[in-house]
């Protein structure tokens, strides 16, 4: 007796059908993987926001950027507020090798001999799974940054302000009290954010930059989508002793520029809001590349997430925004004692 096996027809109609479940499947499948990856991005942001909450209740305010303890541009090369919850994320033995209010966290004098100290260079490289969205696959050490050495990058970064600016106004320089929750020195106390807990930003999400350094002469028709999104344009400006810079940044700048810095979320250690905070001047994953001179300007909220990006409010609670916000809203959000009226319905 013979056995009939399958013609060769019959085997390619096999194939086209396990082919087509499989494109079927996928995007049911990439959905899925989505929903954990927003649910432990939220988790994170969630730790994030409590942390700062235990900070504030021990310290009597919460954690502000620290200006670095001695030697020059002490605004720009102190500690970020994830380096001072380290206790709180229980990550006690990583806080633990270093003392904000004593231990530099460069050495040398900048520009010209500037580097990481030594003492904090293996803290600075490690990564911390809290500090990290997992739907964002680029490299979490960077090489290519200020004062050199490793640095471990991060995910959150942290609300400077609404980034409203006009003359006399200094609201997106961190050199000065901003109507945000941090800057350089800050000590913002919950009972000083009136606009309500609920309804002012604390955390959200950027994307890591590529980590490539410096693009000089690079014209934004010349990066792509994916680069325009984790890179931020460098504009050259005065900056006023008292606050702001001279002249001050306009959005059409963003589409002229031709230096381009990849340096987005490439320490969470280092104190600097270009690498770890964002000011609501733009709305989330705005198309309008995030603009900055001498480490201060406007620098989006932004997610791998489509439609939106996860944020913490000052209450500890986490909502998903999305990218359509009203502006004037988005703003409103940022700011903690502006006087807007925002109800939960409007975000």
């Amino acid at each position: 007796m013979t056995r009939r096996g399958f013609t060769l027809i019959e085997l390619l109609v096999v194939i086209a059908i396990i082919a087509i479940l499989i494109g079927l499947l996928l995007p049911a499948v990439q959905k899925v993987r989505e929903a954990a990856a927003r649910a432990s991005s939220q988790n994170n942001l969630k730790q994030l926001a409590l942390a700062c909450h235990s900070f504030e209740s021990a310290n009597g305010g919460l954690p502000g950027l620290t200006p670095a303890p001695s030697g020059t541009n002490t605004n720009s090369f102190g500690y970020s507020v994830h380096a001072r919850i380290l206790p709180y994320i229980e990550q006690e033995n990583l806080g633990r090798t270093f003392d904000t209010n004593s231990t530099p966290l460069f050495t040398g004098v900048f520009p010209v001999s500037l580097a990481l100290n030594p003492a904090v260079a293996a803290t600075a490289a490690t990564p911390v799974k809290t500090f990290l969205c997992p739907a964002d696959s680029q490299n979490p050490l960077y090489t290519v940054i200020v004062g050199g050495g490793t640095h471990a990058g991060t995910n959150y970064v942290v609300n400077i302000g609404s980034g409203r600016v006009g003359i006399g106004q200094n609201t997106y320089d961190p050199r000065f009290p901003t109507d945000g929750l941090f800057w350089y020195g800050s000590r913002v106390r919950m009972v000083e954010i009136t606009d309500g807990t609920s309804n002012t930003l604390m955390w959200s999400q950027c994307l890591r930059g590529p980590g490539t350094g410096t693009l000089t002469g690079t014209p934004l028709s010349a990066l792509s989508p994916e680069q325009r999104r984790r890179m931020y344009a460098s504009i050259p400006r005065g900056v006023n002793p008292t606050g702001g810079l001279n002249p001050e940044l306009t959005e059409a700048e963003a589409f002229t520029a031709t230096t381009w810095v990849s340096n987005r979320g490439g320490s969470w250690i280092w104190g600097n809001p270009t690498v770890n905070g964002f000011v609501a001047y733009f709305t989330p994953n705005s198309q309008t590349p995030d603009l900055t001179a001498h480490g201060q300007g406007w620098l989006s909220a932004r997610s791998s997430f489509s439609g939106g990006v996860n944020v913490a409010l000052a209450d500890g609670s986490v909502r998903f925004v999305r990218d359509s916000i009203n502006r004037a809203t988005w703003w409103a959000l940022a700011t903690r004692s502006g006087g807007e009226v925002v109800s939960g319905n409007d975000f």
